[in-house]
This record gives structure tokens, sequence and C-alpha cells, in this order.
């Protein structure tokens, strides 16, 4: 008897230990999937199943059996513990059993893009619903958040492969890139927003389960990373627009500020850490240095043009720099800056029209002609250069149509059409 007193004592101790293993003492890292929910609850109920069937066996029976006719101790405290073996079996095998319905929307966090998953935030957000109504145990306001965080974790893991997946960031193809940048901030955007519309379906049904759960573990960390991204498009976009400068050498000038620009990425490219790692503060501090630099870049530019502009008399001359200036610079300060120009240009012309008109009215009954030319020829070759100098600058004008709509734009067309038809 008391050898069986002793092998029940054990076996009270090692279930207990057992039991006591619960969800707080899980050491798992801070990134992990939701996959890990249900292979740890697998893993327990695989645990408290062994138990169950070892109690059916001969010799436990026997230990059982002998313990209960001596009324031991050990029994009494078996029965207890048995209870709450049998509670955990139950609630490992319910948690399985509703986590199960999940695989399958959790599975394109796995093996998909982070389009496949923006896709199936609908269906995913109405499982977890469905299980978080349903399920006995899994229900807790911990357990969910622990899950929808879990949730988050896969997300970022697959935004971060997908955008890696090119290798390093700086020798990607930069469009390509910020496509799939953006892409992952729209996932962020789109999955709280799923989050949003879920839990207010279930307001509107007071009675039901609510979805009470803590927002900031939620979704903290996919929003630092969202910031980090933003900050990577507001980066790449600006190394694409300028270094379209970068093919066009031929324009006197440039090339010092283009070296410039090369300077300012290599100094960033040289930098030792993981762009797309959200937690290294270092980041934003460089890119604050970035972005002033850039501001410097962007100012030496604008007096560029400026100065580019100031010594130049033919409307022509000065439309043609300007498209030039307008294929290359995607800045929108300096983008601006030519959509000015281009007021003060067409200003211009207004006033160049003048100046072909009184000519024209002034030399029409006796225009200067070349030597030797016939009256009537040279009438009409005289006509035809004034008409030139005023024609392809006012079709360029033509098509654009900011400049169309001001009120100026209409007195200048009105000289124009009386220039061109006399």
């Amino acid at each position: 008897a008391e050898h069986i007193e002793r092998v029940l004592e054990d076996w009270c101790t090692r279930t207990e230990a057992l039991l006591e293993l619960g969800e707080g003492n899980r050491k798992e890292s801070d990134e992990v999937g939701p996959d890990t929910e249900l292979e740890y609850w697998r893993n327990r109920m695989a645990k408290f199943n062994s138990i169950t069937e070892q109690l059916k066996s001969k010799e436990c029976k026997l230990v059982l059996g002998v313990a209960m006719a001596g009324r031991s101790k050990a029994h009494r405290n078996w029965k207890a513990i048995d209870m709450k073996v049998t509670d955990a079996a139950n609630e490992s095998k319910d948690n399985v059993k509703y986590l199960t319905t999940l695989e399958k929307s959790l599975e394109p966090m796995y093996t998909g893009s982070p389009q496949t998953v923006l896709d199936g935030l609908p269906a995913l957000l109405n499982n977890i619903k469905m299980m978080h109504t349903i399920a006995r145990y899994y229900n807790t306001p911990e357990r969910m958040t622990t899950l929808f965080y879990k949730v988050t974790n896969q997300m970022i893991t697959n935004c971060k492969a997908y955008i890696a997946v090119g290798g390093n960031l700086w020798n990607q193809d930069k469009p390509a890139l910020l496509e799939n940048l953006k892409l992952a901030v729209k996932l962020e955007e789109r999955y709280k927003e799923e989050y949003r519309l879920t839990r207010e379906r279930l307001q509107t049904q007071p009675k039901g389960k609510q979805f009470d759960f803590d927002i900031e573990k939620i979704f903290g960390k996919f929003e630092l990373f969202t910031k980090r991204l933003n900050k990577l498009v507001d980066m790449f976009t600006t190394i694409h627009q300028f270094s379209t400068l970068a093919e066009h050498t031929h324009i006197d000038g440039l090339e010092e500020m283009i070296q410039n620009f090369f300077k300012i990425t290599d100094d960033f490219k040289r930098k030792p850490y993981d762009l797309l790692d959200y937690t290294k503060n270092q980041f934003d501090r460089d890119f604050l240095e970035f972005n002033v630099n850039i501001h410097d870049l962007e100012m030496a530019l604008q007096g560029f043009i400026n100065s580019s502009f100031e010594n130049i008399t033919s409307t022509e001359h000065a439309l043609n720099l300007l498209r030039q200036f307008q294929s290359i610079l995607q800045r929108e300060t300096l983008k601006q800056d030519l959509d000015d120009k281009y007021m003060v240009i067409f200003q211009n012309y207004g006033l160049d029209l003048d100046a072909v008109q009184k000519i024209y009215e002034k030399h029409k009954h006796s225009p200067s002609l070349p030597r030797n030319a016939p009256p009537v020829a040279g009438d009409i070759m005289w006509s035809r250069q004034l008409l030139r100098r005023i024609e392809e600058p006012m079709r360029k004008f033509a098509a654009n149509e900011a400049i169309m709509r001001t009120k100026e734009s209409k007195r200048t067309v009105k000289t124009y059409n009386t220039v061109a038809k006399a």
C-alpha cells in the first residue's frame, strides 16, 4: 500500500507540473505568427490525451483501485487533479477544433504575397469573429489579442520578405520597389479597416460577444513598420526623381549637382542597418539629414533654373529650355516653379505679339525685302517670317490647359488671331 501511495503521489506531482505549465510559461520569440497558437494547443492536447489513455491501462486502474480502497490522502489529491486534467483536455481539444478552422484563411500569410493576404482579409476577420462567438475557451480578450498580435507579426514578416525578394533595396528597380512598399502600406490600412468594420458590426448586436481587445498591442508594431515604409517611399521617390537628372548631363551646369546628388545617396547606402528594420531609430536621424541635403540641392537647382532663363530673349528658346527641364524634374516644388515660369514666358509672349503686330502695321505696305526679291513674293516671305515667330510658341501654349484657363490668355489669343489673320 505504501508503494502504491508513493506511485500515486508521483503521478500527482508530475501531472500538476504539466497543468501548471500553462500559457504564461510559453517561451516564444516576439515575432512568431499565428501558427504557433495551433501548434501549442495541439501539443497540449496530445499530452492530456496521452494521460487519459494511460489511465485506462490495467496498471493504472490497479493503482487507483488500491488507493481508493485505502482512502489514502494521495487518492483524494488525485481526484481533484483528475478533474483538472479532464477540463484541460477539453479546453485544448476545443481550442484545436476552432483554431483549425482558421488554417485556410491564415495560409496566404505564409505562402502568398501581401496582395493575396489583402484579398483574404474579409474572410479572415469573419472566421476569427465566428470563432470568438462560438469557442468555449479561446474567446477571452487575452487569447484573442494574442492571436491578432501574431497575425500582425506574420503580415509584417510576409511584407518584409516580399519587398526584399528583389535583393538589396538600393539595387532594385525603383518603380517596382515603390509599388511593393505602397502595397505593404495598403495592407496595413485595409487590415485596420476590416477590423474596425467587424467591430462595428458586432456593436449593432450589444448582447453578442464584442471585439474588446487591446488595439495598441494588435496594431502598434504594424503602425511603426508602416511609418518606416512611408519614409522609404518618400526617400526612394526622391532618389528615382533625381536619378533622371543623371541622364541629362548635356544641360550645361547640371554636372556638379548630379555629382552632389550621388554623394548624398552614396552616404546613405553605406549605413550598416537593414532599411526594413523599423526598430532601428538611427534610420530616422539619417532620413532627416538626407531630406535636409535634398532640400539644399533643390534650392541650388531652383537657382540654376532661374539663371538659365535670365538671358533668354526668344519665346521659342525659352519654351525649349522649359521642356527640357520638365522632362527631368519631377519634384513637386520644382514642378511648381516650372509652372510659374510657363506663365512668365506666356506673358512675355503677349508682349512679343504686341511687338509683331506693331511691326506688321508699320511696315505692311513697304516691308524691308531681301535684295532682288519680287515685290509680291517678298511681301509674302516677310509676313510668313513674322507668322513663324508667333505660330510655334502659340501651338505649345494652346496645349497647356492651365494657361488657357487664365484671363490673360483670352486677350493674348485674341491678339494672336488678329495678327495671324492679317
